[in-house]
């Protein structure tokens, strides 16, 4: 089993919220390096992230962690009407050989579907 561990959350600016018309989804999005100085490009999409309470329930990373870090409230990590709306995506960069955990969710409305960036953090996986 892989453990988790949050190096720091990385301070986003300007657009989280994108509005798409279908689930499944590609949208680009920028944010800086860890040490803020590269500036990186990835595609979110629905086919290249998985549940977040998959971590969860292998024990890699745990919701006090992501509450601890500002991800959303620990109430709404732990409510189990919305345990399928949080998704998560793994970004690695050659460019500064760090790893970053993306969170976002999709959210639909009368047949119209958005993208809410939640936070990202920069990871280290250790084997346990």
């Amino acid at each position: 089993m892989t453990k988790i561990s949050i190096i720091k959350k990385i301070q986003l600016g300007g657009q989280r919220s994108f509005p798409t018309e279908i689930p499944d989804f590609e949208i680009p999005f920028n944010f800086y390096c860890g040490n803020g100085v590269i500036k990186h490009e990835t595609i979110i999409s629905f086919k290249n992230s998985s549940f977040l309470n998959s971590l969860i329930e292998t024990g890699q990373i745990t919701n006090k962690d992501l509450a601890q870090f500002h991800i959303t409230k620990l109430e709404n990590l732990e409510d189990p009407n919305r345990t399928f709306l949080y998704r998560y995506q793994i970004c690695n960069f050659k460019d500064c050989h760090n790893t970053y955990l993306l969170f976002f969710d999709i959210d639909e409305y009368r047949d119209y579907y958005s993208c809410f960036i939640y936070g990202v953090l920069q990871i280290e996986s250790h084997s346990l």
